[in-house]
């Protein structure tokens, strides 16, 4: 087991915009989510809450390449890669799941247990979607198994 984390942080948000935080991109070989989370830094208690979507995607869209971080300094290079910064919003595959979450500091971070990860097939992507009511910035991490 080798896992490998991707991470951004400071995105801001626009208001009333779908907005695709990070994606995972499996290489030639299945990944599995083991944990991810999002958060806000918003300070007004009163903004309606951010839903946020864990997503299967089918394009990259427009987007900067992220080379995901090894949890364990001796594991081997990843074969998945990542998606981070994007500008033009990927194809939308099955939504997997949805939360809403408080932009005031709001928190939200799931670890599955072992037989309940999310599998990710070859050359297959998963990512955070949000669409938030007001603005403000998020980050937003993934880990995956590989």
């Amino acid at each position: 087991m080798s896992l490998y984390g991707v991470n951004v942080s400071g995105e801001s948000l626009a208001a009333a915009t779908t907005e695709t935080l990070i994606q995972g991109v499996a290489g030639a070989k299945k990944i599995e989510l083991v944990r991810w989370g999002v958060s806000f830094n918003g300070v007004t208690n009163t903004d309606a809450p951010v839903l946020v979507e864990l997503i299967r995607l089918s394009s990259a869209g427009t987007s900067a390449a992220f080379v995901p971080v090894k949890l364990n300094p001796s594991d081997d290079a990843p074969l998945m890669t990542a998606r981070t910064s994007h500008t033009a919003e990927p194809t939308n595959g099955d939504v997997l799941e949805r939360h809403y979450v408080t932009p005031a500091g709001g928190n939200l971070v799931l670890q599955y247990a072992y037989d309940e990860r999310v599998s990710v097939a070859a050359v297959g992507r998963l990512g955070i979607r949000v669409q938030a009511s007001a603005i403000v910035s998020a980050a937003a991490f993934m880990i995956f198994d590989e």
